[in-house]
């Protein structure tokens, strides 16, 4: 009877996981990010395990505590939205600013990952991320080893499949809980657009 129930109980949950993921992206699309690139704002084409590392070879630089341009950014927060999905940093500290806080959990983040755990956030860094990166429907999504943990983009313009362009976080999920950003169309480097509900 136990493993009956537990298995139904696993059911119920992929199948709301499922629910969730195919349609979340209906409800807005983003058709100014379709096909846009540049050099100030997260972007992608073509296979989605090569995304962050082709932005931080256009940005050439890293994120790290003192750091210009790890404050107040978009960046920082899809970063951190990273971390809090694998349970290294909870959903409130998701602030766009990278601090202590940060710099401690990024160095977890490349332990667990068996990368160099400098606490900055740089090539070696963000290539190891993307590789988690996957296509589930018309989103993308992080999906790293924290249980029932990820973060799901939109590249381009959610309603096409797939679709090459910018960047927007539509999700961070840990646990129970999840964060939605308010409003912004694009994750930028050096302007804050993102806010939270």
């Amino acid at each position: 009877m136990r493993i009956t129930r537990w298995k139904l109980g696993l059911g119920a949950l992929a199948a709301g996981l499922s629910l969730m993921l195919t349609t979340t992206p209906a409800q807005a699309a983003y058709a100014g990010n379709s096909g846009a690139y540049g050099t100030t704002f997260v972007d992608g084409a073509d296979s989605v395990t090569d995304d962050f590392g082709d932005h931080f070879d256009e940005l050439g630089n890293s994120l790290c505590y003192g750091c210009g341009e790890s404050s107040n950014t978009d960046i920082v927060f899809l970063w951190q939205s990273i971390l809090a999905s694998e349970h290294l940093l909870d959903l409130f500290e998701i602030d766009g600013q990278f601090g202590p806080g940060t710099r401690d959990a990024t160095i977890a983040w490349q332990k667990r990952y068996g990368l160099t755990a400098d606490g900055k956030v740089g090539d070696n860094t963000w290539s190891k991320a993307d590789d988690q990166l996957k296509w589930s429907g018309s989103v993308v999504l992080y999906d790293g080893s924290g249980p029932y943990g990820y973060v799901t983009f939109h590249r381009g313009d959610s309603s096409k499949s797939q679709d090459g362009g910018a960047y927007h976080l539509a999700q961070v999920k840990q646990g129970d809980g999840y964060r939605i950003p308010a409003e912004g169309t694009r994750i930028h480097h050096r302007a804050e657009t993102i806010s939270w509900y």
